[in-house]
């Protein structure tokens, strides 16, 4: 999840500077799954067509978003979408299905920490061009997040993550803080979701293939099958030559056929079969992600 302000510095124009569009592009060529933030709590809410300009900005200049979610209500409302409560974000994790400690918040501002921190999302902060202190000063009482200073540094922290949980596993389900004592206002309404990829559910929720976790299975499944076949060839060995077997299992076994044929004839089938059940395997993951992907 990525704040508009990150890409579009206030609230005027979708121009956008080289050191962004960089940074877009490296999320563009991920297998993230890329939702847009627009919950200005300043000035008219956003509409349809700005949101769609904004979409199309961030596309033309090379990235990719797959859903936009946005406060549909004006400045002032008092709604629970943003401001106070993390409102749009757990609507955006509850309508895409998403592991809230498994997301993570580019943001601008204290506020955008703290309501990550609330909803259980990994926060980072993206400075702007700015110091620390005039960004937090010393009233965040959540400070235990990165800090870039610029979006590219915020988008390869975000990749060296992925890659290392891809490696070393996720991290454990972070306890929310407790809630404010001030009371909850009620969400008024629900916040909009707008998906700008017809597939970008599906492109989230399908099983990601990365090589390296590819190679680990076929791997392990070859070295698995081996081990196996070599324990039944053992099992067999002994029957063969300890157990009077009846004359149906010289067919079975066909032993009118030389060892070496036989072996070889064993050995084709099997890669058959292997051969079947990796393309049922990649049938069922692959051809859906070509698909998300289109």
């Amino acid at each position: 999840m990525i704040k508009r302000e990150c890409i579009f510095p206030g609230k005027g124009g979708e121009s956008l500077s080289d050191e962004v569009r960089g940074a877009l592009r490296a999320l563009a060529r991920s297998e993230l799954f890329i939702i847009l933030l627009d919950a200005g709590p300043e000035g008219p809410a956003p509409s349809s067509a700005s949101i769609a300009r904004s979409a199309a900005a961030l596309e033309a200049a090379g990235g990719r978003v797959d859903a936009v979610v946005w406060c549909p209500h004006p400045a002032g409302h008092g709604c629970g979408c943003w401001s106070g409560h993390p409102g749009l974000i757990l609507e955006a994790a509850r309508r895409f299905d998403l592991e809230c400690n498994e997301c993570y918040l580019i943001g601008v501002s204290q506020q955008d920490m703290e309501m990550a921190a609330a909803a259980g999302v990994r926060p980072l902060l993206y400075l702007q061009g700015r110091t620390i202190r005039e960004v937090l000063g010393d009233r965040s009482v959540h400070k235990d997040f990165p800090v870039a200073r610029q979006l590219t540094q915020a988008v390869e922290y975000i990749l060296a993550e992925e890659q290392t949980s891809a490696q070393l596993g996720r991290p454990r389900q972070a306890v929310p803080p407790p809630p404010p004592e001030e009371p909850r206002l009620p969400l008024a309404g629900v916040p909009m979701v707008t998906p700008l990829s017809r597939n970008a559910i599906a492109a989230h929720r399908r099983v990601r293939l990365r090589p390296r976790e590819l190679a680990r299975w076929l791997g392990l499944l070859i070295v698995g099958g081996v081990w196996l076949s070599l324990g039944i060839a053992y099992l067999l060995t002994h029957i063969y030559r300890v157990q009077p077997l009846p004359d149906v299992a010289w067919y079975i076994t066909l032993q009118f056929i030389p060892r070496v044929v036989r072996g070889v004839l064993f050995i084709l089938t099997g890669v058959a079969v292997v051969l079947l059940a990796s393309r049922s395997f990649f049938h069922a993951f692959g051809n859906g992600a070509s698909r998300a992907r289109r």
